[in-house]
């Protein structure tokens, strides 16, 4: 992907706090393919509302569709007890898309919009496995933002070194933007639960110190914060990588929460920023 050939947005106000949206990818534990088990991470979604009541947060929770239909109640509490924002994480959450990405995207749009009651304005792809014939398939179904691009490198699934860091309209697209996942400048490492865990406190003190993105993308999962025992169906180096510093990882994310509100960060949703900043203003 090209930066030149894409187009950078600005905030319409550069004076504006800085903002910060935490993202929750909400899906089936879709590596686990043992009968029963599908849905191990979800049992913690009470220790999860927890954590988010603790540290005051609006979260943008992207959801598959096939969990909209297995799992409602998950949702609905969500909805019930947080200050919450949903938006549509594929159907499957198959990043090979093998019943093709058409079919995928119909099906979602339908689960969402029986749950909902309304269509999704935003998607995010599984792994953020995005083509750009995709991304114009979703701006022609009426999707106002795509998450799925994290401008990093992830050997065998991505190469975005060369996209924005910033909301950008991608050429493919004539209306939708993309809000790119958030990474540290220059060494492009994602922002994202799954890093910190990794990292630890050396990592955090590196965010700390670095003048990150505004918006700044953060991306979690429930497995991130939670030993649901699904780890055990990882084979190596994956397993390792996922159960590192996992026992501290709701630990890490407080003090992620409090590093960004020492940059001077507010807390928001992507539909709210969207609204605020770009709709109507820069496109």
């Amino acid at each position: 992907m090209s930066k030149s050939n894409a187009t950078v947005l600005s905030k319409a106000n550069q004076d504006d706090q800085k903002t910060a949206c935490i993202t929750l990818d909400l899906e089936s534990d879709w590596f686990v393919d043992q009968p029963g088990h599908s849905y191990r991470s979800v049992e913690y979604l009470q220790s999860y509302i927890e954590m988010i009541r603790q540290v005051d947060v609006p979260v943008t929770v992207f959801v598959s569709g096939r969990l909209l239909e297995d799992r409602p109640e998950a949702v609905e509490r969500l909805r019930r007890e947080l200050d919450t924002e949903f938006h549509l994480h594929s159907y499957a959450h198959d990043p090979e898309m093998k019943q093709g990405f058409r079919t995928d995207l119909k099906q979602g749009i339908d689960a969402y919009e029986a749950f909902f009651g309304s269509r999704p304005r935003a998607y995010r792809a599984p792994l953020g496995k995005l083509t750009p014939s995709q991304l114009t398939i979703l701006d022609d179904a009426g999707f106002d933002i795509d998450s799925s691009v994290f401008p990093s490198v992830r050997p065998g699934t991505y190469n975005n070194l060369g996209a924005p860091i910033e909301p950008y309209q991608p050429p493919e697209t004539s209306d939708l933007v993309e809000f790119p996942i958030g990474v540290i400048p220059r060494l492009r490492i994602p922002a994202a639960q799954s890093y910190l865990k990794l990292g630890g406190w050396p990592y955090l003190r590196l965010l700390s110190m670095v003048d990150l993105p505004d918006p700044l993308v953060f991306v979690s999962h429930l497995h991130d914060f939670f030993d649901s025992g699904v780890n055990e169906y990882r084979s190596q180096p994956m397993k390792a990588i996922q159960e590192r510093n996992l026992d501290a990882s709701t630990t890490l994310f407080a003090e992620l929460i409090s590093c960004l509100d020492r940059q001077g960060y507010r807390f928001a949703t992507i539909a709210d920023v969207y609204d605020d900043h770009i709709n109507g203003g820069l496109l």
